[in-house]
């Protein structure tokens, strides 16, 4: 069976990657079929990670993948890659809206469509600065 380099798109992320001669023929030694993968080998590493199960009565960390002010929805991803659904009802302050890549915290409430994020809240800087009237008044001795 002759095996050549396939130039392939990646379904997940949309990256261009190749198909190698080394995997293809791995992959007939195994006795498995010769099948074009659909992911690029970083999203494949990715996606068999094994998740956690996100557990009511636990406060969680994460960060905001996205959020869409005029749907009222979005995602959060976990440290180690797991992500759950929020709406913006589960915001913690009302009328908050909330950036990609922020620091959250949350907690977890199983609905009839599955898991999702509420009481969403975002972690404050460590850095908070004072406001300059306190600076002032701190510095002045």
């Amino acid at each position: 069976m002759p095996f050549a380099d396939k130039l392939l798109t990646c379904e997940k992320c949309g990256r261009p990657f190749v198909f190698t001669v080394t995997e293809q023929r791995r992959m007939v030694e195994a006795g498995q079929p010769l099948v074009e993968p659909t992911m690029c080998p970083r999203c494949r590493a990715e996606a068999a990670k094994p998740r956690r199960k996100l557990e009511p009565g636990q406060v969680y960390e994460g960060r905001v993948k996205w959020f869409n002010p005029e749907k009222g929805y979005g995602f959060i991803r976990c440290e180690d890659g797991t992500e759950i659904f929020f709406h913006r009802t589960g915001i913690a302050r009302p009328g908050l809206i909330l950036e990609a890549n922020q620091p959250v915290t949350f907690e977890v409430e199983i609905t009839p469509k599955g898991p999702q994020a509420v009481r969403v809240t975002p972690v404050p800087h460590p850095a908070t600065s004072l406001p300059e009237s306190e600076h002032s008044a701190t510095s002045a001795g």
